[in-house]
């Protein structure tokens, strides 16, 4: 039985705040999708088209969408343009898978509902020591050996984060930077009964990631009312000014729907 997966070589998008504004920022992952020269530069292709999906929350809504159809591809993504309006939160991931199975099983987000009352949304880019989270979660090996990475973490989440605070997240977290191969890029999205809503994005890649330094580094928009934790190659189809991501460096967003804004923390896993 393997539980080598290969990296998942993805792209991924965070951000709050105006919703015309985070259009924009669809757009430029639609693009780095379709094509990605830093993947091209590792002989894995060009392309992310092993299936997207994302969360948006607006409105009192919660709208969470996977498809195996490639996003450069799917007719969803313009019905999700014409919703992106008003403040908003959006998290989008779009795969590409180098081992391990191409299914809409292993589409990110993960939506999860955990026993400690909450509900949480979660994507990952890197590898990670599939072997160790499973034993970390208490899985049965058998039941997950076809799931990603990246869901044994949902899973573990699930069964071991506490709440949305900040402290739980990052002991959490610290955590799972032990099992790092290549990369902990995260984005986890949670809201619980009182309608609390909290965002939690990680950066952090190993020495042996950091020889492809351009592929797994991730940066930050912060202009205006928006806030934003993209992957490397939106600065390629971009005209905005991003900030690279330190190496390790966590943010711990509080979101509020009723004042339509949000704070940002900076903190390190």
């Amino acid at each position: 039985m393997s539980y080598f997966y290969g990296d998942n070589m993805c792209r991924i998008l965070f951000a709050v705040g105006d919703g015309d504004e985070i259009r924009e920022l669809l757009d430029v992952l639609v693009l780095s999708s379709r094509n990605d020269p830093y993947k091209a530069k590792r002989h894995r292709g060009n392309q992310h088209r092993d299936g997207w999906g994302y969360i948006l929350l607006k409105d009192g809504i919660a709208e969470h969408y996977r498809s195996m159809t490639p996003i450069f591809q799917d007719k969803a993504v313009k019905r999700l343009k014409e919703r992106l309006s008003g403040f908003s939160v959006l998290m989008a991931h779009s795969r590409a898978a180098s081992q391990g199975n191409k299914n809409l099983f292993n589409v990110q987000p993960f939506g999860f509902s955990s026993r400690k009352g909450f509900s949480f949304w979660f994507l990952h880019n890197g590898d990670l020591n599939k072997k160790e989270i499973v034993d970390m979660a208490e899985l049965e090996r058998e039941k997950v050996e076809n799931a990603s990475d990246s869901f044994t973490t949902a899973v573990y989440l699930c069964r071991f984060l506490e709440g949305s605070d900040e402290e739980n997240l990052l002991a959490v977290f610290r955590e799972l930077k032990k099992t790092t191969n290549t990369a902990l890029n995260t984005a986890t999205l949670i809201i619980n009964p009182q309608e609390e809503v909290k965002a939690f994005i990680t950066a952090y890649m190993t020495e042996k990631a950091s020889l492809e330094h351009d592929y797994y580094r991730l940066l930050t928009l912060r202009k205006g009312n928006i806030f934003a934790v993209v992957s490397s190659t939106f600065e390629l189809y971009s005209g905005e000014t991003f900030r690279g991501v330190e190496n390790g460096e966590a943010f711990y967003v509080d979101v509020s729907f009723e004042k339509e804004n949000f704070e940002v923390k900076k903190s390190k896993i």
